[in-house]
């Protein structure tokens, strides 16, 4: 009987990655859970300015509040003329100059009484000026 000759071919067996996946998603797993994050705004220079030490004396700052209207003026919710807002600036600012004056302007109230009450405000050297508009009366 003749013997057939098998050719000697090299059969590689097959891998199962099955495992070697496994281990590496328990890595993953692993190296995901130790890391710790690192920070980013606790490490920002900011560079904030320094609280101004007050004294006991010293008051908190006083705001005066004047509406400019079409037909006069009001200070703290007081209504005065061009006269009285002459007389209770002057007043204001001999007690002090620092103190804030907030000007409220209305749509409707004209430019010159705005000229005219920061004019006084430059006068009287009070400096600490805000100016904003609201809406009607």
């Amino acid at each position: 009987m003749a013997r057939k000759r098998r050719k000697n071919s090299f059969q590689a067996g097959e891998l199962n990655l099955t495992a070697m996946i496994d281990v590496a998603f328990q890595l993953l797993a692993f190296f995901i859970l130790t890391a710790k994050p690192v920070d980013v705004i606790t490490n920002l220079d900011v560079f904030r300015p320094m609280a101004e030490k007050q004294t006991q004396d010293q008051s908190p700052a006083k705001v005066i509040r004047v509406t400019v209207f079409p037909d006069g003026f009001t200070i703290n919710d007081r209504a005065v003329d061009s006269k009285g807002l002459y007389t209770l600036l002057n007043k204001l600012a001999e007690l002090d100059k620092t103190q804030t004056v907030l000007i409220q302007c209305l749509n409707d109230s004209p430019h010159g009484k705005l000229i005219e009450l920061l004019d006084l405000c430059a006068k009287f050297k009070l400096t600490n000026l805000s100016v904003v508009s609201s809406g009607g009366a």
